[in-house]
């Protein structure tokens, strides 16, 4: 993403989280997970937590182009059981709570998308706290391409299990590569 890009994008930001996250995935890349160092089997917990507030979910469901008041007006969906969330709202608590920490892996600049498996098992509710666990599920080499694949599962301050994540890119094979990509 060049500078202009950064530039032209800041003014959608509308929410605290968005003023706050990193849009730039080149910038600190130094401190990324790569390919050739991740071991396979270590876990641990996101640097974040992510408070669910109704303003992220009303500008998630707003980038996605929803327009059922159930996903835009949150004072409108409280008397009808709560504000209803696009199923992919669950990347944007992952990449928040992943930051640069394990997992990091997942903002690599020149990363490719081979497919992702998500599992939702119940709603993220206004004013819950989530925290993501992250755990090195397995990387490879096929057709000479290096492959990498996490588990992050998600749970409230309960303990109440509500997502889970299957991540899985193709991302440059070392930290001089990564560090090529985000140079470009």
């Amino acid at each position: 993403m060049s500078a202009e890009d950064i530039a032209r994008l800041k003014p959608l930001a509308t929410t605290k989280k968005q003023f706050d996250f990193e849009w730039d995935f080149r910038q600190g890349v130094e401190r990324y997970e790569t390919w050739d160092e991740v071991r396979v089997g270590d876990s641990g917990p996101g640097m974040r937590t992510f408070l669910v507030e109704e303003e992220d979910i009303v500008a998630f469901n707003r980038s996605c182009l929803e327009t059922d008041p159930m996903y835009l007006d949150a004072e409108y969906a409280r008397g009808r059981g709560g504000l209803w969330q696009h199923p992919l709202f669950v990347v944007q608590v992952v990449f928040y709570c992943i930051d640069t920490g394990i997992g990091s892996w997942l903002r690599s600049p020149g990363a490719r998308n081979p497919g992702q498996f998500i599992e939702l098992y119940e709603p993220f509710v206004v004013g819950e706290t989530i925290s993501a666990t992250i755990t090195h599920r397995d990387k490879w080499i096929r057709r000479g391409k290096t492959y990498i694949e996490d588990v992050v599962d998600l749970h409230n301050e309960a303990g109440d299990h509500k997502a889970v994540w299957r991540t899985r890119l193709i991302i440059p094979p070392t930290r001089a590569e990564l560090v090529r990509y985000a140079s470009m």
